[in-house]
């Protein structure tokens, strides 16, 4: 599961429709089926519910909705920690970028 699939469901979401999400992404069809299918396969239930007949539409599943929230906490979280991780260790990089900086634009006043 990663961003791709994710942005998947979004369009599903949006478009109650897996073929209109995989458009909206550039996809065939059949490749963004096959994608949703393997990942449920995986995870051992279903992420969108498929209407069946032509033009039926798909919509997330209630265990797909919180599968999708459970991943962009986990994603808002990775990120807010890769940026604390970066301040905490290139701390002194930024500070001596930040003075180049003033020192430039002292000089083109």
């Amino acid at each position: 599961f990663g961003p791709g699939i994710a942005d998947l469901m979004r369009g599903v979401d949006r478009y109650g429709s897996l073929l209109k999400a995989a458009e909206s992404m550039h996809m065939a069809y059949s490749k963004a089926w096959k994608i949703i299918h393997k990942v449920e396969e995986s995870l051992g239930f279903q992420l969108i519910f498929r209407q069946v007949g032509r033009g039926c539409g798909s919509t997330i599943t209630a265990e797909g909705r919180k599968f999708l929230e459970a991943y962009d906490s986990f994603i808002a979280e990775i990120s807010s920690a890769t940026q604390e991780s970066f301040q905490k260790n290139f701390a002194e990089f930024i500070e001596m970028s930040r003075n180049i900086h003033k020192i430039n634009e002292a000089k083109n006043k």
